[in-house]
């Protein structure tokens, strides 16, 4: 929802709050308590007021509130030359460098998807890797003695 229509909701329920317990002590409860409809109705509005007042500040928190990133969503970036982001986790082989592929590890029983990071993943350095989750896979940037992975 966009800032203006959390800001309306809040509006639109502190309003409400106002009106229906207004409404609801100066008709249904004071009553039975007081004879006075000029008291009855100034208590009424006073306590609509109190109550109309939390619902305002929650409004407010929530009008206010920035919205939550879908993880889906979440920016990855791969900037710099042969370099690789993974925005969750990586269960497989990932190689930035010159030597030959990196043995994968041997099959495991498939663990749960580690969910994607809510924060921004960027690798941008040359031969860089970023991840945003777990790893369980092999990962090689060449960087090692004669470009072979160890």
């Amino acid at each position: 929802m966009e800032r203006f229509g959390r800001w309306l909701l809040a509006a639109v329920t502190t309003l409400a709050v106002f009106v229906l317990i207004t409404w609801a002590c100066g008709a249904l409860v004071l009553p039975l308590l007081l004879d006075d409809p000029a008291v009855r109705w100034g208590i009424a509005s006073a306590l609509g007021a109190a109550v109309a007042a939390v619902a305002a500040s929650w409004g407010a928190s929530v009008a206010t509130r920035t919205p939550q990133q879908d993880p889906a969503e979440a920016p990855v970036r791969a900037e710099g030359p042969r370099s690789v982001a993974v925005g969750g986790g990586n269960s497989g082989v990932i190689a930035t460098g010159d030597g030959p592929r990196p043995t994968p590890p041997p099959e495991r029983a498939p663990a749960a998807p580690a969910p994607p990071s809510a924060h921004t993943v960027s690798a941008s350095g040359e031969r860089s890797i970023a991840l945003g989750g777990d790893n369980t896979g092999t990962v090689s940037t060449g960087d090692q003695p004669n470009g072979t992975p160890r």
